[in-house]
């Protein structure tokens, strides 16, 4: 048995060239961890955000392993665990440390996989789906009549929220930046999609509902905050749970492009989302890692429904482990769908 391991390592952000991969030690498990030998972890936008040095809960940390989640066989259980053995093959979420070939992670963040899914699946379920719920659920306060927005609707995240809104029953309109992604924003749920492509984004919004919207949710940034937040409606909800249009599609980081983003990005008053009566609210997925109950309660939700053929699969694209780069190459050309995965 090998007692070293590959795994991608940003050692000081940077561009593609900043993912390492080396051998490191394998260590043991530690008392409530599970250890797994990976076969595929998901990529996140918010993995970019860690290899170029902006992600708030990476700092400090490098040099830091990226990704937060993947999907594997168990090897061995720590003291104490138990509902977990050798050779159950299961998916989880980790606090960074995804792009690994054997990952150690707390028993409450691992799940078994369920027969009908494959290692993609698994790999690139957690993260896009509990943000989709928890932002319609606990952040959005989501009743059956709203009327959403989706931004990015041909993305993770943006395809697992128009999955739950359609289980909803919601009308949902999908944003998409090109032609490409109409059809996978359709064939995920939308009841309309604006092509910012082709279409004036917001021309378009107006007609579809020219009361306004219920709930907006925007992961791009300084490029449509303000545009989603004239357009809810009074009792609306903006939610904003990233900042994808700050990056450079060239995989560097373009001090002068987050300088003009930063500045650009709308700060909201008090005074007006009062007597305009609105709400904006920001999140991020990483900071429930500690809330278990919560974070175990949303995923057994969603289990059940995908038990019951509720949620369908999501497009999924897969990388062999050494092509790191080009697949946050292609996530950062905004030219993808769906999910992708780097696979063992």
């Amino acid at each position: 048995m090998s007692s070293t391991q590959r795994q991608i390592i940003v050692k000081r952000p940077g561009s593609h060239q900043a993912l390492i991969i080396e051998e490191v030690p394998i260590r043991s498990p530690r008392p409530g961890e599970v250890q797994v030998e990976v076969r595929a972890c998901g990529i996140n936008f918010a993995d970019i955000a860690v290899r170029l040095g902006l992600y708030g809960a990476a700092k400090g940390l490098y040099p830091l392993c990226p990704g937060l989640e993947f999907s594997g066989i168990v090897k061995q259980v720590g003291e104490g665990v138990k509902g977990f053995e050798a050779g159950q093959k299961v998916f989880g979420a980790t606090r960074f440390g995804g792009y690994s070939e054997i990952i150690n992670c707390p028993y409450q963040h691992i799940w078994p996989l369920p027969n009908s899914w494959n290692f993609e699946r698994g790999a690139t379920f957690p993260v896009a789906y509990l943000t989709a719920y928890y932002a319609l659920y606990h952040v959005g306060h989501l009743r059956p009549e709203d009327k959403v927005l989706v931004h990015s609707a041909a993305g993770g995240v943006g395809t697992a929220l128009l999955h739950l809104l359609r289980l909803n029953g919601n009308l949902v309109v999908g944003v998409v930046g090109s032609s490409i992604k109409v059809d996978a924003a359709f064939n995920a749920g939308a009841d309309h999609v604006i092509d910012k492509s082709t279409d004036d984004l917001w021309h378009k919004a107006e007609e579809i509902c020219p009361e306004g919207y219920d709930i907006i949710l925007d992961a791009n940034g300084a490029t449509t905050l303000m545009g989603s937040f004239s357009h809810i409606k009074p009792t609306g909800r903006l939610l904003i749970y990233g900042f994808a249009s700050m990056f450079s599609r060239t995989g560097k980081k373009s001090l002068p492009k987050l300088l003009w983003y930063y500045l650009k990005t709308p700060r909201f008053s008090p005074f007006d989302l009062t007597s305009n009566n609105k709400t904006v609210a920001g999140f991020n997925l990483i900071y429930l890692f500690e809330h278990v109950s919560l974070f175990r309660e949303i995923m057994e939700k969603l289990l059940r429904w995908d038990a019951k053929g509720l949620l369908p699969p999501m497009p999924i694209k897969s990388y062999p482990f050494e092509e790191v780069a080009k697949a946050h190459t292609d996530l950062e050309s905004g030219r993808t769908v769906g999910k992708l995965v780097l696979t063992l």
